[in-house]
């Protein structure tokens, strides 16, 4: 009770009887409003029952009942739902003090099953939906007072999921999938300031709320059919599309506190499929793997603190549908293209930037000026909450069609404080550049008369480099604004 109490949950039982040392609980309901959104749990049943060795054996028993609702708004319309979930063979064991508990889960199987939705102002077609999951094990360690925290780990063999909607007039839909191999774990430091993040994240964040957490999963395949009458009412053709999609595996880390945000993700080979009316061919691409990387500050602070920004993809390769559309000559390279980016540097957070009000304003224009039809020069956009310092590009790099580019470089603010006429140096290099400009006029792609222009035009930023078509760009920045290309000014 304490745990769902203090993230922001009522605890409410029908009833509950101790016999011997049997604690039976009857009809509990968890139930949490927030902001508009309600959501609670129906559990018909919970035993408790001592072990003999000073642990406690936990049996939630029948079927447990889910329902959400959110109210509509201007932008999306509001809807309620139900769920069932069945837990055959569930036991949890606790051990420990109420102070510093250990509950170790074991769940054989569970189904979660989708009742029914409704959604204002509309018909919804009929739905069905399901999850199962095989095999789960979990333990989860609470330690309360003062150092309030919380951590668990989660191990799951296989999940399976399942959508189906079939509609007289919104069409049919399919959705499937399986998820395999999946652990996961997570903590929350200072506990105790969970449900105040529910309304302001950043002063649950400065009071040192702290999460983190990690996902690691094996083979995903995902299948879809959509399947859409066409419309009388608006003229809309029918339209239908049939995919499937792979993933050989996937593991992402989290990570939140005052000191800043981070997410990172790396995924395996991926493969995708899709046939749809829309298109006259089937499209189809796969990739070796891609990862995303940032880390970023989100407390106000009068001390820079540094941030990186990553984004890789490898091996990216398309179907020869796709590639047949523009070049149906086969005149380009289609070996696989990669991309990596890698940013790093520091910046000032002038404001907390999880603060309500700080999002609000930076997420919201004046609507009330665009709407009276007021002319958008004389808008003052609310100041940026964050003053970058220094951003170094430790790698800017692309391979396609033949040709690569890679850049580098640090850039700095002026003395005037600002990143519009920043200060530094890029240094960039070309490769095969000239070659794919010759196949894109000879495919017609870039018309001839215009291939002088473009050539002048790199003249003018890029200079021969260390071996055939190989260009390279030195671009100097200067705190009056100027900029040089290879110690010419360009600007």
């Amino acid at each position: 009770m304490d745990y769902y109490q203090a993230s922001g949950y009522t605890v409410t039982e029908g009833s509950r009887d101790l016999a011997g040392e049997t604690l039976t609980l009857k009809d509990v309901k968890l139930a949490l409003d927030a902001e508009g959104a309600a959501t609670a749990v129906a559990i018909p049943q919970i035993t408790l029952q001592a072990t003999g060795d000073g642990k406690v054996r936990t049996v939630y028993e029948g079927d447990m009942i889910v329902t959400s609702s959110s109210e509509g708004n201007e932008d999306i319309d509001g809807f309620a739902m139900q769920a069932t979930i069945k837990m055959p063979g569930n036991e949890t064991v606790s051990s420990g003090s109420k102070e510093d508990m250990t509950h170790v889960m074991t769940l054989p199987s569970m189904t979660a099953t989708l009742d029914n939705i409704e959604a204002e102002g509309e018909d919804m077609p009929a739905m069905t939906a399901s999850v199962v999951a095989t095999n789960t094990t979990a333990t989860m360690h609470s330690v309360t007072g003062s150092d309030a925290k919380y951590d668990t780990t989660m191990s799951l063999e296989k999940a399976e999921f399942m959508v189906n909607a079939d509609g007289e007039t919104e069409g049919k839909m399919a959705f499937s999938g399986v998820l395999n191999d999946i652990e996961a774990n997570g903590e929350v430091i200072g506990f105790a300031h969970m449900a105040e993040a529910q309304t302001n994240l950043a002063a649950a964040l400065n009071k040192g709320l702290a999460m983190n957490g990690a996902l690691k999963a094996g083979q995903w395949d995902i299948a879809f059919d959509f399947d859409v009458p066409a419309s009388a009412e608006d003229g809309t053709p029918a339209q239908a599309s049939k995919g499937n999609a792979s993933l050989a595996g996937i593991d992402l880390t989290f990570a939140m506190s005052k000191d800043g945000l981070g997410y990172q993700v790396n995924s395996d080979k991926t493969n995708m499929e899709l046939t749809t009316s829309e298109l006259p061919m089937p499209i189809s691409y796969s990739m070796d793997g891609s990862s995303f990387d940032v880390q970023f500050p989100v407390s106000q602070s009068d001390t820079p603190a540094p941030f990186k920004l990553s984004y890789s993809i490898d091996g990216l390769a398309f179907g020869d549908a796709i590639w047949d559309l523009f070049d149906p000559s086969k005149q380009l390279p289609r070996d696989p293209a990669s991309l990596d980016l890698d940013v790093t540097g520091t910046l000032k957070v002038l404001k907390d930037l999880l603060d309500p009000a700080v999002m609000d304003a930076s997420a919201e224009m004046d609507d009330e000026a665009i709407a009276d039809g007021e002319d958008m020069a004389e808008y003052t956009p609310e100041p940026t909450p964050i003053e970058p310092v220094e951003v170094t590009i430790n790698q800017f790099a692309v391979s396609a069609v033949g040709a690569k580019l890679s850049a580098s470089g640090t850039l700095k603010p002026s003395e005037d404080g600002s990143m519009d006429t920043p200060v530094g140096t890029i240094n960039a290099r070309y490769e095969g550049v000239n070659g794919l400009l010759d196949k894109l006029g000879a495919m017609g792609l870039v018309p001839q008369d215009q291939l002088g222009g473009i050539r002048m035009m790199m003249a003018m930023f890029a200079r021969p480099g260390d071996g055939e078509d190989v260009l390279t760009t030195d671009l100097e920045f200067k705190d009056d604004g100027s900029v040089f290309a290879n110690g010419q000014q360009v600007k």
